[in-house]
């Protein structure tokens, strides 16, 4: 008899069985990419919050956030200097624009219930860009790109306190 060389039906199925359980666990992780980017810039921006809150109960002068919603960034700022805090990691001005760090491209800061503005007096309490006191949950709206997720970060009124939801 004649032997040729070559895979057997039960061979290519398993390799196929094989191949689609690669996928199968591939996919999903490739799928939360976006919402995990998202949950970085959440906690990013808290993070800054919190430390324009620490910066002006520390100096006991205010000290707030700017947000473009337009160019997807946002600055932190002294107010009573009128200029921009340093970024304690880096000692530079304290720019962060989503567009420009590759860690939360495709997130956009899609808006806020306030003017944009958030500055914390020398006791911690936030106001609005309008100087007038929160009296309502601050609320930043933050989405991936297309609108697939989208995530809260919330400053409490009075206290400050800052949250992601």
């Amino acid at each position: 008899m004649d032997k040729k060389q070559g895979f057997t039906l039960i061979e290519l199925v398993m390799v196929l069985v094989i191949i689609g359980i690669i996928i199968i666990t591939a996919v999903p992780k490739a799928t939360t990419v976006p919402s995990i980017r998202l949950q970085a810039a959440c906690q990013k921006i808290a993070s800054d919050l919190r430390y324009a809150q620490e910066m002006s109960i520390a100096q006991q002068v205010r000290f707030g956030i700017s947000f473009d919603l337009v160019n997807e960034a946002y600055f932190v700022y002294r107010v009573s200097m009128a200029t921009k805090a340093r970024d304690p990691q880096t000692r530079n001005n304290f720019d962060i624009s989503f567009t420009q760090l590759n860690e939360f491209r495709g997130i956009d800061i899609a808006s806020t219930n306030f003017s944009n503005k958030m500055e914390f007096d020398f006791s911690g309490a936030p106001y609005d860009g309008n100087d007038v006191i929160l009296s309502s949950q601050g609320i930043i709206t933050l989405q991936t790109a297309g609108g697939t997720y989208s995530k809260t970060v919330r400053i409490e009124p009075k206290t400050g306190k800052v949250s992601v939801q």
